[in-house]
């Protein structure tokens, strides 16, 4: 027995000394993508950098704030994304267990009869009495000599990594949503609150141009032209309502809470807006950028699976162990035990498997090859977002200052107008015009800010705010 675990000694360290001597050296093709060394949009160079962890505080805004963090601490979203990472880290821990021996405990027992054929003068023909019981311990290991294994379990690391660089991206997405609810909720009260002060302008028109008809001087026609404006703007009001409430109903969902019973909104602060961010530079915007990050994670994944498929094409050893106590009895006859242990070196190689093994490897290949592709379209999108967020903020800028000019300066007509009418020069229907280009006017102003606050929003999200590096913190199993 002793000369049996001696050479079952040597060829385990045989076994260990060919580990890692796997012929396959293979690595992941290169990213066809050259990063610029800057953004072609982004304001001046010299900015201070803005720091985009919590980006919605710039607004100043404590009802923005609370929004937003109500959503990431509740949303169902957040909750799937959280499980996926701990499904992820469950099949690591799968993946792990194949590089250790498994280890088992076996036992039986059996009785009956038997009638033996040929009995002997120990044994009778006929027993009626037959037991017997087997007890052990079995163990097998496979050592992982070409790095097959090892293979796997960096794999599904880089599973587990992709994941959680998943839910750091739907934490960025889930506060870009809650913040643009948040604020286009606002933009809509502010639009309610101008067409009322509209219906309330034409009410006030509208009696003044029915009184000076009264007396001769306004005509119908003067009068209609109030009452059709008048019904636009009365029409108008409940497709905002709808829409605010519209956008209540959404902030509330992506909080985990039911549409239902909402309470009123408080009325709107005064409009701001921050700066656009800047100091940024492509390389760090596309390290942070969860999305970018997952797609290199699953680079990774696939350029160990590719490595673990090629090394089924060599051969496979392992190391069997039983060890257990036993006992055979035969009714009228001493009983029969024993206690022993048996260990095997097993191995096999593969000789025909009609191109299964090479198919398989073909298969990794590809989805290597396609990972890489994705991780370059990745890189692509991710600057192209940057570049259209920023130029779209700063056009929308621009936008603002000639609308705000525009605006200015339709009140000002306004005004000229009325002074003009008093004076006879001018009819009512040229104060009319004069008025309704102000609202117009002002109506033009609230849409492009609103535009401006979503280009802020979807431009900080292009350039990856909105998480923390941190793992997320996965609690209880429970439904």
């Amino acid at each position: 027995m002793g000369n049996g675990w001696a050479r079952m000694a040597c060829m385990v360290v045989a076994m260990g000394l060919v580990a890692g001597c796997s012929p396959f050296h293979t690595r992941a093709p290169a990213s066809r993508v050259v990063v610029p060394r800057q953004f072609t949009q982004v304001p001046a160079a010299d900015t201070p950098r803005t720091d985009l962890t919590r980006w919605w505080e710039a607004w100043h805004d404590p009802g923005l704030t609370h929004a937003v963090e109500t959503a990431l601490a509740a949303s169902p979203d957040l909750r799937m994304a959280r499980d996926r990472v701990r499904e992820a880290r469950a099949l690591h821990t799968v993946a792990r267990s194949a590089l250790y021996p498994t280890v088992g405990a076996t036992g039986s027992m059996l009785g009956g009869g038997m009638d033996w054929r040929n009995p002997t003068s120990l044994v009778p023909g006929n027993d009626p009495g037959t037991d017997a019981h087997l007890a052990g311990v079995g163990a097998s290991w496979e050592p992982d000599l070409f790095g097959g294994r090892h293979a796997d379990v960096k794999a599904a690391k880089a599973g587990v990594a992709a994941e959680e660089e998943y839910f750091h991206g739907v934490q960025m997405v889930i506060a870009a949503d809650a913040a643009d609810d948040y604020l286009q909720a606002q933009g809509l009260q502010r639009q309610i609150a101008l067409t009322d002060q509209g219906i309330a302008t034409l009410e006030q028109l509208h009696a003044y141009g029915q009184a000076r008809f009264a007396s001769g001087q306004a005509n119908a026609a003067d009068v209609t032209g109030i009452d059709q404006k008048l019904s636009g703007l009365r029409a108008r009001r409940p497709m905002l309502v709808a829409q605010l409430d519209l956008m209540r109903r959404r902030l509330a969902v992506l909080s985990g809470q039911v549409p239902e019973g909402l309470p009123d909104p408080v009325p709107p602060p005064a409009y701001y807006l921050p700066p656009a961010p800047a100091g940024e530079m492509p390389d760090e915007v596309l390290e942070r950028r969860p999305d970018v990050r997952a797609r290199r994670d699953q680079v990774d994944a696939a350029l160990n699976r590719l490595k673990s498929a090629k090394t089924d094409l060599l051969p496979r050893f392992g190391l069997e162990f039983f060890g257990g106590n036993g006992r055979l009895r035969f009714d009228g006859i001493p009983g029969l035990s024993g206690t022993g242990g048996l260990i095997a070196l097993t191995s096999y190689l593969p000789i025909f498997t009609a191109n299964r093994i090479q198919a398989r490897i073909h298969a990794a290949d590809a989805r290597l090859d396609a990972a890489v592709a994705g991780y370059d379209q990745s890189i692509l999108r991710a600057l192209a977002e940057v570049e259209d967020g920023y130029e779209n903020r700063l056009g929308l800028d621009s936008r603002d200052v000639e609308l705000t000019r525009a605006m200015e300066q339709a009140r000002q007509v306004a005004r000229d107008m009325a002074g003009l009418y008093a004076g006879g020069q001018r009819n009512l229907g040229d104060v009319l015009h004069a008025r309704m280009q102000v609202l117009d006017a002002q109506a033009d102003v609230l849409a492009n800010q609103d535009a401006r606050t979503l280009a802020t929003i979807q431009l900080a999200r292009a350039l990856g705010g909105g998480w923390e590096q941190a793992t997320p913190v996965l609690r209880g199993s429970g439904p």
